[in-house]
C-alpha cells in the first residue's frame, strides 16, 4: 500500500515539474516578453504554411496572413501583415522595411503587402 503512495506521489511531482517547464518554454509567453521588452520576435511555424504568424517589434503587436500557391501547396507567394491594435500604430518607414527584411529571410519569393485600416505609414 505504501508503495502505491509513493508512486502516486512520484508521478504528481513528475506532472509538476512538466507543467512547469511547459509554461517557461511556451511560445505565447516568449512573444509577451519581447513585446514588454520593446524588442523584435517572430513566432511563427514555417513548416505549416495555413497558419498565420504573429510578430512584435517596438512594443506592437502585428498578425501575418501567408498565402500559398495554387500549384504547389508548399510555397508562400503573398503575405498580407496588419497591426492588431492599428489606431495605436506608429511605425516609421525604416521600421517597416525592417519587418519586411526580417520576413523575406524566411519566405524569399513571397511579396509583403500592409493591411492598414486607419492610413498608411
Amino acid at each position: 500500500m505504501m508503495w502505491i503512495f509513493r508512486l502516486l506521489l512520484l508521478a504528481l511531482i513528475l506532472f509538476i515539474l512538466y507543467r512547469i517547464v511547459a509554461f517557461f518554454f511556451k511560445p505565447e509567453r516568449r512573444l509577451a516578453l519581447f513585446r514588454s521588452q520593446n524588442k523584435y520576435y517572430l513566432l511563427d511555424d514555417p513548416k505549416n504554411v495555413r497558419m498565420n504568424f504573429l510578430l512584435t517589434y517596438k512594443g506592437f503587436l502585428f498578425e501575418g496572413e501567408k498565402y500559398v500557391d495554387a500549384t504547389t501547396s508548399s510555397n508562400v507567394v503573398r503575405i498580407l501583415i496588419w497591426p492588431t491594435e492599428p489606431f495605436d500604430t506608429k511605425l516609421m518607414e525604416e521600421d517597416t522595411a525592417f519587418i519586411q527584411n526580417s520576413i523575406q529571410t524566411s519566405y524569399p519569393h513571397a511579396k509583403i503587402e500592409w493591411n492598414l485600416s486607419k492610413n498608411k505609414i
